[in-house]
């Protein structure tokens, strides 16, 4: 007759340890964390805490010789983790006019299309926010310059997956002057400025 072999049978709450095994008690097959990984981790934790506080206290210092200095190593960390904001469009000089940016595309069919700036709800708004301060910078008649083409080339691409066939991207800024607070309107209604038009190339 075949025996099954079952090992040694030990006490109820015996893990089966040996003296100096390096196995948790009650996790068996687990190895053991080091003392040091704990400490790593708070000090990993602390570091991360101490170098993000300094980064948003740099950024809203006083304008100085001594905030330009440590805006330098500390600008890429705001950027990188999304933490550069300013309150400049608030006070003390709120913006003057309130600029959005659409492309017009022409297709081949005689029809046109208006794509937006993408934007969205809930943990889109991250990003979204991220498209919003690239509208920014595409409105600007200057530093917004180099955008344009990449830009117009991508909502013609953008336009092709939806089953268009564009033949002229133009770019346009809406915009609105915003009034001082009274009796009058908030702000002027909005106007269309065209300030990039491109024919697209058939491949």
């Amino acid at each position: 007759m075949a025996i099954e072999d079952v090992g040694v049978r030990r006490g109820d709450g015996d893990t089966g340890a040996e003296p100096g095994d390096p196995t948790p008690r009650g996790e068996p097959g687990a190895p053991a964390r080091p003392r040091w990984w704990g400490r790593r981790r708070r000090l990993l934790i602390s570091v991360f805490l101490v170098v993000t506080v300094g980064a948003v206290l740099v950024q809203n210092m006083p304008s100085s010789v001594i905030k330009n200095g440590l805006m330098v190593p500390a600008q890429p960390y705001l950027n990188v983790t999304g933490l550069d904001q300013s309150w400049s469009i608030f006070s003390p000089n709120p913006r003057p006019r309130t600029v959005y940016v659409l492309a017009r595309v022409e297709r081949s069919d005689g029809s046109v299309a208006v794509h937006s700036i993408p934007t969205g709800i809930g943990l889109s708004e991250y990003w979204g926010y991220r498209w919003q301060k690239y509208e920014e910078s595409l409105s600007d008649p200057v530093r917004g310059r180099p955008l344009w083409r990449p830009y117009a080339a991508w909502v013609v691409e953008q336009d092709q997956r939806e089953g268009g066939h564009p033949v002229e991207v133009t770019l346009v800024r809406r915009v609105s002057d915003n009034l001082p607070p009274g009796v009058q309107p908030d702000a002027l209604p909005f106007v269309d400025e065209d300030f990039y038009i491109a024919p697209v190339l058939a491949r």
